[in-house]
C-alpha cells in the first residue's frame, strides 16, 4: 500500500505543477504574441519572457499574491513525503537502519526541496549566481535520474522497463533544463518542462496500477515477467506522450481565447505584467535582477 501511495502522490503533483506552469507560460506568450508593435500608438511589444515561478492570483489579498506560495507549496510537499518515506522506510532490526527504496526516495526528493529553497533566495533579491533556478532544476531532475539508474535492481522484467521508460523521461526534462539555463526565454524549452514533468507525472499513475492492482479482475492483472507485457507498456507509452501533447495543446487553445478575449480590456495591466501586485517573477530578460 506504501509503495502504491508512494507512486500516485508524486504523480498527482507533477501533473499538477505541469498544468500550473503551462497555463501561466501560454497565457504570457500569447500576450506577447497579442501586442505586437502598434504603429499608431507607438506601443511598445510586450516581450515573451519565462519564468520557473509564477504568482497565486487564485488566492485572495496582495499579501499572497506577492508570496513565493509555488516554491513554498513545493518545499512543503517535499517535506511532508521525505516524513512519511522515513517514517514508514525505519526499521529497528538487526540494527536501526531505512529501507534502500524509502533511502532511494529521499534522495530523489532533496534535489526538489533545495531547488524550492533556491527559488525563494531568488524571489527576494539574495544576491546568487545568474540563472541558478534553471540550474537547480537540472541538478533536481539529475538526483532524481540517478537514483532511477540504481532503482532497478532485483525487480521483475515489466517493472524494471517500466522505470527504465521513467528514467528516460527524466533524462529528457534534464535536457529541457539545460535549454533552459542557457536560453530561459524560450517558449519551446518550458512547454518541454511541462510536457515531460506531466509524462512523469501519468507515467506514475500507470506505473502503480501496473504493479500493485488494485482490483482481481485478470483483464487488469498484467504478467510482470512477460515479454508481451513490455511489448504493451512501450505501446502504453507512446500513448501517454501523444496524450499529453494533445492535452497541452488543447490547454493552450483554451488559453488563447480566453486571453483574446480579455486582452483589450486588460491592455494596461497585462503591459506591466511582470511586476504585478509586486510578485517577482524569476524571470531572465535582464540576468541583473536575478542575481550577480
Amino acid at each position: 500500500m506504501g509503495s502504491w501511495i508512494g507512486h500516485i502522490a508524486p504523480g498527482i503533483f507533477f501533473i499538477i505543477f505541469a498544468f500550473w506552469w503551462h497555463i501561466h507560460n501560454c497565457a504570457r506568450y500569447i500576450r506577447s504574441l497579442a501586442h505586437e508593435r502598434d504603429e499608431k500608438t507607438k506601443r511598445e511589444k510586450y516581450k515573451f519572457q519565462g519564468s520557473t515561478t509564477y504568482p497565486c492570483y487564485c488566492l485572495p489579498g496582495k499579501i499572497f499574491h506577492r508570496l513565493p506560495i509555488e516554491s513554498i507549496v513545493k518545499i512543503l510537499i517535499t517535506s511532508i513525503h521525505f516524513s512519511i518515506e522515513i517514517i514508514t522506510g525505519y526499521n529497528s532490526q538487526p540494527r536501526p537502519h531505512l529501507g534502500d527504496e524509502n533511502a532511494h526516495h529521499t534522495a530523489m526528493l532533496f534535489g526538489f526541496f533545495l531547488g524550492s529553497w533556491i527559488e525563494i533566495l531568488v524571489h527576494y533579491k539574495v544576491p546568487l549566481p545568474k540563472r541558478i533556478n534553471q540550474v537547480m532544476g537540472f541538478l533536481a531532475f539529475a538526483i532524481e535520474g540517478l537514483m532511477m539508474v540504481f532503482h532497478l535492481h532485483a525487480r521483475t522484467m515489466v517493472d524494471a522497463h517500466i522505470h527504465q521508460l521513467l528514467g528516460l523521461t527524466i533524462v529528457c526534462s534534464m535536457i529541457g533544463a539545460i535549454g533552459e539555463s542557457f536560453d530561459p526565454n524560450n517558449f519551446w524549452f518550458i512547454v518541454a518542462r511541462s510536457f515531460f514533468a506531466l509524462t512523469q507525472g501519468t507515467w506514475f499513475l500507470q506505473a502503480s496500477f501496473v504493479i500493485w492492482p488494485k482490483t482481481t479482475n485478470s483483464y487488469f492483472i498484467w504478467d510482470l515477467d512477460s515479454h508481451r507485457s513490455v511489448s504493451i507498456l512501450t505501446m502504453s507509452y507512446a500513448y501517454h506522450l501523444a496524450g499529453n501533447a494533445f492535452l497541452l495543446i488543447v490547454v493552450y487553445l483554451l488559453i488563447h481565447m480566453f486571453v483574446s478575449s480579455t486582452i483589450k480590456l486588460n491592455h494596461n495591466q497585462i503591459e506591466n505584467d511582470e511586476s504585478i501586485d509586486g510578485y517577482k517573477l524569476i524571470v531572465n530578460g535582464n540576468d541583473e535582477d536575478n542575481g550577480l
